[in-house]
């Protein structure tokens, strides 16, 4: 019973400072929420990342070529010019939702976008067929004339654009390349012939273009049911920040649990803790008890407000306790270890400014190099800090991975005993 009222007196205690709440929920929170109002939002169903549709002009003064007449994809769409194969391709089905397209003259079209009454005026040229079947001989260029106050659509359809491109070119070598075997077996095609050809492979990689667009899917990581997990990047991103900050205070709360031993024997009411005849073992488990609670809670409150607030989905239900129960005994374990190193609660404020914040930042570095060529690197070296292995373990069990959950949460509790078996056996030497 004394482990449980030592408990209690340190959980009420806590509970009942600003600071250590700050720590615990406030701060955790506020990044969280910061990072949400930054990217565009807090909670909700609907996706937060939108990408912009762009009014795009179309130009095209495509002239054609005298020596073909008609591209024909298939018995019912053909057409006399690249340009006009360009233009019918962008008005597809699978643009729609990206850009909004109307044609003009050159002049009506820069002046759209100067007076940003569209994002882009895509100008084909007058050669453009010919460049792309190979009979121009001087440089033919397609312009971009865009809105310098937008990036990020116009950029897209740049993108869009240059892959339809690319798909006409490559039809054009392919060309090149059959005509080369060919001549090297003694068949040579003449024009027409090699302009039939070349709409046969054009209308092939069209079809092709159009396969792999209209089969766009978001493949559902596996274990993790359609129904509730999150398309929204804006989800993922919060998810992840969450969870770093949790568990970077969660260590926090650890290690100021641990502190009270230090502060109670300056104080002095440890003292007289051992004059009731209780046993060092006791007051120590109590200590541990009290982070252990106050972690618990800690860690409860976090991920519910995450998912009440922010939307945040954490994956299946089992992987996620395991995670959870890993990092609670870890933080709480690493609390003891730290502050059995230091002999004062002036040395334990190095403790809290540079050790744990360094293995804090090591341990959910792998957040600053998403989307980066190091990233890979970022899956192995925050292992080397406990905080690194909680990370992991969070991020295997949203993923639905619950063989790598288990891996992760095992090596956490092994580090957890460890550490508790370090800290208990020092302080009990100290304080006899």
């Amino acid at each position: 019973m004394k482990i449980i009222a030592i408990a209690i007196k340190d959980l009420w205690r806590a509970f009942r400072s600003f600071f250590a709440l700050a720590f615990m929920f406030g701060v955790p929170i506020l990044m969280t929420a910061m990072f949400a109002f930054l990217f565009g939002g807090i909670g909700g169903d609907e996706p937060e990342f939108n990408i912009p549709r762009t009014d795009v002009v179309i130009v095209n003064q495509d002239e054609g070529s005298p020596l073909v007449s008609n591209f024909e994809i298939d018995a019912r769409n053909s057409f006399s010019t690249m340009g006009d194969m360009l233009v019918d391709t962008l008005q597809q089905e699978t643009f729609k939702d990206l850009m909004t397209l109307t044609t003009a003259k050159e002049a009506d079209a820069r002046l759209a976008v100067d007076n940003q009454q569209a994002g882009l005026a895509l100008i084909i040229p007058a050669e453009f067929t010919n460049a792309l079947i190979g009979q121009s001989n001087q440089l033919v260029e397609i312009e971009f004339y865009q809105d310098p106050d937008l990036s990020l659509g116009p950029q897209i359809i740049q993108s869009i654009v240059m892959s339809i491109l690319d798909g006409f070119s490559s039809g054009s070598l392919t060309l090149d390349t059959v005509t080369t075997v060919l001549e090297d077996q003694g068949v040579i095609l003449n024009q027409v012939e090699k302009m039939t050809l070349l709409s046969n492979l054009t209308a092939g990689i069209e079809t092709q273009q159009e396969v792999e667009d209209t089969n766009l899917n978001i493949i559902t990581p596996t274990g993790i049911s359609n129904g509730s997990d999150q398309a929204n990047p804006l989800q993922t991103i919060l998810r992840s920040i969450m969870a770093g900050m949790m568990i970077f205070y969660a260590f926090f709360t650890g290690t100021s649990a641990a502190q009270t031993i230090l502060q109670e024997e300056e104080n002095g009411t440890l003292a007289r803790l051992f004059m009731t005849a209780t046993p060092t073992t006791t007051i120590l488990n109590g200590k541990f008890l009290a982070g252990f609670l106050m972690i618990i809670v800690q860690v409860i409150v976090l991920l519910g407000f995450a998912n009440l607030v922010f939307g945040i989905y954490w994956g299946p239900l089992m992987p996620l306790l395991f995670a959870s129960i890993g990092l609670v005994a870890l933080a709480t374990s690493f609390g003891i270890f730290v502050m059995s190193l230091v002999n004062s609660t002036k040395q334990a404020g190095i403790i809290f400014g540079a050790v744990l914040t360094f293995t804090g930042m090591l341990g959910i570095s792998s957040l600053f190099v998403m989307g980066t060529p190091i990233e890979e690197t970022f899956n192995y070296l925050p292992l080397l800090v406990p905080q690194g292995w909680a990370m992991n373990a969070f991020e295997a069990s949203w993923k639905g991975n619950s063989v790598q959950t288990l891996l992760y949460t095992g090596g956490m509790l092994v580090l957890a005993v460890l550490f508790f078996a370090i800290g208990n056996a020092r302080f009990k030497k100290r304080l006899n």
